[in-house]
């Protein structure tokens, strides 16, 4: 396990990926050598399964319109600024997932099938491909719900937590504190959503989100986020309610809020 000697005060107190992090890039004599494997994030047409960083917030007519109705569904054009935003981010959580396993924090990935995907895991030794899974993964079929995790980590004495890193522009962390994590909440409540349903299906009960500013000054910062039991039971039976309806032939209206 690293040591966080000399870095400590560049994190709040409670950090634990942040800290090492900053050890990884002032650690002169650490190389950094790493094969990536980058795979294009295009559009993900509806499936008819629920995604965790899409679905948790969204009102029943909306899923039920997902689930019903897919051909009805279509891709939004996509800028320029936002492709190059996807693969900017897709390099950095390579390299980031990459650093945490050099640092013997990340958990390795389980033999067999990504439950979520349904590819193999990524075999120790095998050359990264889009034949292999390369992120963990949780399901539940009951419910048509998934997702994929950025990481799972272990820290010995503080335990085990989902991983999942963020991206943002320059600047766009200002006036937000290390471990805020009502903060947190209020600003990105749709990924508070993911991390809540990432829990639900991995059966973890606590994650780490660490957001790295693109460009100077390259902030971090870390929240950590307890899974709030009343909110996954919500998503649950909003799931399952809906699901119920499409098998039923009926309808969700859309209702103003």
């Amino acid at each position: 396990m690293p040591t966080f000697d000399g870095v400590a005060e560049h994190a709040a107190e409670g950090c634990l990926v942040k800290p090492v992090m900053l050890q990884f890039f002032l650690d002169s004599g650490r190389p950094f050598k790493f094969k990536l494997h980058l795979e294009r994030s295009g559009w993900r047409a509806p499936d008819g399964w629920f995604h965790a960083s899409t679905h948790p917030l969204a009102s029943e007519h909306d899923l039920w319109a997902y689930i019903a109705h897919p051909e009805l569904i279509a891709e939004e054009p996509r800028s320029y600024e936002f492709e190059v935003a996807v693969l900017m981010g897709t390099i950095l959580h390579g390299f980031y997932e990459a650093a945490l396993n050099q640092m013997g924090v990340m958990v390795p990935l389980p033999a067999g099938l990504c439950p979520s995907c349904g590819r193999e895991y990524l075999p120790k030794g095998k050359p990264q491909s889009a034949r292999y899974c390369l992120e963990h993964g949780a399901a539940d079929p009951e419910t048509r719900s998934r997702c994929h995790m950025d990481g799972i980590l272990n820290f010995d004495v503080q335990g085990t937590f989902g991983f999942d890193l963020k991206s943002i522009r320059p600047y766009g962390l200002k006036g937000i504190s290390d471990m805020d994590a009502e903060a947190f909440r209020a600003k990105w409540p749709k990924y508070w959503a993911q991390m809540q349903e990432c829990m639900r299906l991995s059966g973890l009960r606590r994650y780490i989100v660490l957001f790295q500013e693109w460009g100077t000054p390259w902030t971090m910062k870390e929240f950590h986020i307890e899974f709030d039991p009343v909110f996954a039971a919500q998503t649950e039976a909003k799931y399952r309610r809906v699901l119920a309806t499409v098998a039923a032939g009926e309808t969700i209206l859309d209702v103003p809020a």
